[in-house]
């Protein structure tokens, strides 16, 4: 019987383990996914007075794209109001590129690459989140 409890222990340990992991390599992966995104789009629109080009559009599109993608699998993992503000700044972000405002896009721009250094931090398993 101990030995039978033993084993479920180490199971149910392994399990976490396991679960441990996939959430801090799906939470890693697609807050930096964002982050380089964001980057690409700051080295893109450098210098640029009118930010409604095709070029800056599609990299919108892919950032908004990947964010979806990443987010709908970090929702089973993390509350989706603590990930929420990148969405926010997405949608922010294309009203501001099609009015082309520029100073509010850099700064919706910096807000989503804020936002994803301080989830890198917050979010993932660590000792302590755990404690």
């Amino acid at each position: 019987m101990r030995k039978f409890v033993l084993i479920n222990v180490v199971i149910i340990f392994l399990f976490l383990v396991v679960i441990c992991i996939a959430e801090d390599l799906i939470v890693t992966s697609g807050v930096k996914k964002v982050n380089e995104d964001c980057m690409a789009i700051e080295e893109l629109v450098d210098h640029m007075e009118d930010l409604r080009t095709m070029e800056v559009v599609m990299a919108i599109e892919n950032l908004e794209y990947n964010w979806t993608k990443n987010e709908s699998a970090m929702c089973y993992l993390v509350n989706h109001k603590s990930i929420q503000e990148i969405g926010l700044e997405i949608s922010k972000l294309k009203g501001y590129l099609e009015n082309n405002e520029s100073n509010d896009f850099m700064s919706s721009l910096d807000a989503i690459k804020f936002y994803s250094h301080s989830y890198l931090h917050f979010m993932g398993a660590s000792l302590h989140n755990i404690l």
